[in-house]
């Protein structure tokens, strides 16, 4: 490779990169500048995937399509992106070479990572045909002073493929809601049924355990349960737990979010017609989970409170009553205790819902969790284990976590997409303000029975300990002369008659 770098063609290469945010043309015009200026064999780019893969895209400054693909490790792309270091062989029998393909005539090569903030985007290959030609450490540095001066380029390129990256996967995720829905049937938004798998709720904490063991208890039984927390604390999905736990298992556990459809919605979600049945006549056996039971209108309180009374059901448009058998476990993060003092929610309906009832802790009131969470949460793709460092795990903990466990899982995948080391430091973790909790302190004062005299002593000597026993300064501040206050000390046995 040439010495040094033609730094007018770097900055003009620097340019064209910045003209577009397709991956295919950024790498092409790459490979065409490197082939072109090192005058070698072939230049090919490797772009890498979130799980290994590595796949060509671009090679001596034309787009490949359909390119040659590297499962995870394989191939000297495979190697690089998993060891992040810059590889080069001279040998044709370099086994690491065995399960890469190229053409016979290439008598060495180097791979050289393309790093942007510890993410990699992909391989820079250089081939050469030339038997004398030898790759060593200086080629890894100019191409590591190429990648230098390109630093603009390729971090916007970074952004742009995290970015398309979540889009995928935002997409993979909304087609498969829109398959399950499909296969359920016509919903409306704020509603979801299903059998439910094995559910997990994390922790360790005493006070998740004992939420854990008392929801244990009361799931045999059959009776509505009324839970309480903050938003994001986990109670829809310890609502289905307590389902799953239950002996209506293998039934249907309905979701209905009541926070999100109108009253008229919410009428004809909860009751139905005779031609289209609503989510209580579907999950007859089963479980039915009110999400937001505090923003349910009083007329739908009545027909909730009539339900659970007399296990009948009236559709809408019928005046004939259906018998039906479902749990009712509500959920909320407001005091309904308020809400019928505000004359908003039916004293008789709160007392039926809350037979047995249960207050999730906020993430603040169970941070010796938050580390288990944590690290749940950012490897549940089911990548490489990351682990989060001590001060990582330190950084998360001072946090009082408004969203709870909501915030924190989304925080988490949010880091797994972008960080692409095995060890996540507390760098790698956004900003998290710590909020500074003022505690008014109160101080009382407890009475104690003393003399006059024994009040003068103490007021005098704490006058001084405040003056550092500046005698002078004492007297004038008690108003006395300093001969009087001689006189004192002395009575108090604190001097003697010659002290001055």
């Amino acid at each position: 490779m040439k010495s040094a770098l033609e730094m007018s063609k770097v900055s003009t290469l620097a340019s064209r990169l910045l003209e577009s945010l397709d991956e295919r043309v950024f790498f092409s015009k790459l490979t065409g500048f490197v082939q072109e200026t090192l005058g070698e064999y072939k230049v090919q780019a490797f772009t890498t995937y979130q799980d290994g893969l590595t796949q060509l895209i671009a090679e001596n400054g034309e787009v490949i399509e359909d390119g040659m693909v590297y499962n995870k490790g394989q191939g000297l792309s495979g190697y690089v992106v998993r060891t992040k270091r810059a590889y080069y062989s001279n040998s044709k029998r370099d086994p690491l070479l065995a399960t890469t393909k190229r053409d016979e005539c290439v008598e060495c090569e180097i791979s050289v990572p393309l790093i942007s903030n510890g993410s990699i985007l992909g391989t820079i290959h250089v081939q050469s045909a030339n038997a004398e030609r030898k790759f060593d450490e200086a080629d890894v540095t100019l191409m590591n002073e190429l990648f230098q001066s390109l630093e603009t380029p390729i971090n916007n390129m970074r952004m742009y493929l995290i970015a398309k990256n979540l889009n995928k996967e935002l997409e993979s995720k909304i087609k498969q809601k829109e398959e399950e829905l499909l296969n359920r049937g016509p919903a409306i938004n704020g509603t979801s049924s299903s059998k439910l798998g094995k559910i997990n709720l994390i922790g360790q904490s005493n006070s998740f355990v004992e939420v854990m063991n008392f929801a244990k208890r009361i799931a045999k039984e059959d009776f509505p349960v009324l839970l309480r927390g903050e938003s994001g604390t986990g109670k829809k999905l310890l609502a289905k737990k307590i389902h799953s736990l239950s002996d209506r298992k293998d039934r249907d556990c309905v979701t209905v979010h009541c926070s999100t459809l109108n009253e008229e919605q919410l009428n004809l979600e909860l009751f139905g017609t005779t031609d289209r049945p609503g989510v209580i006549q579907r999950a007859n056996g089963g479980t039915v989970i009110l999400a937001n039971i505090d923003k349910v209108a009083d007329s739908i309180q009545s027909k909730i409170l009539r339900l659970i009374v007399s296990g009948e059901l009236y559709n809408l448009d019928s005046k004939i009553p259906m018998a039906v058998n479902v749990r009712v476990i509500s959920t909320t993060k407001v005091d309904l205790a308020a809400k019928v003092e505000e004359g908003t929610f039916r004293e008789e309906l709160l007392y039926r819902l809350n037979i047995m009832g249960i207050n999730m802790p906020s993430l603040k009131e169970r941070r010796e969790d938050i580390k288990v969470l944590a690290e749940s949460f950012i490897n549940a793709s089911g990548q490489e284990g990351k682990i989060l460092t001590s001060k990582a795990i330190e950084k998360l903990t001072m946090y009082n976590w408004p969203g709870n466990i909501h915030e924190l899982k989304n925080l988490m995948e949010r880091t797994a997409i972008l960080v692409s080391e095995q060890f996540v430091e507390e760098s790698h973790l956004p900003e998290l303000t710590v909020e500074q909790i003022e505690e008014e302190v109160t101080v009382i004062e407890e009475f104690s029975e003393m003399t006059l005299h024994e009040l003068e002593k103490m007021h005098i000597c704490k006058t001084l300990d405040h003056l550092s026993g500046n005698k002078t300064r004492a007297a004038k501040a008690l108003g006395i002369t300093v001969k009087t206050l001689y006189n004192k000390l002395h009575s108090y046995g604190l001097v003697n008659t010659k002290s001055e």
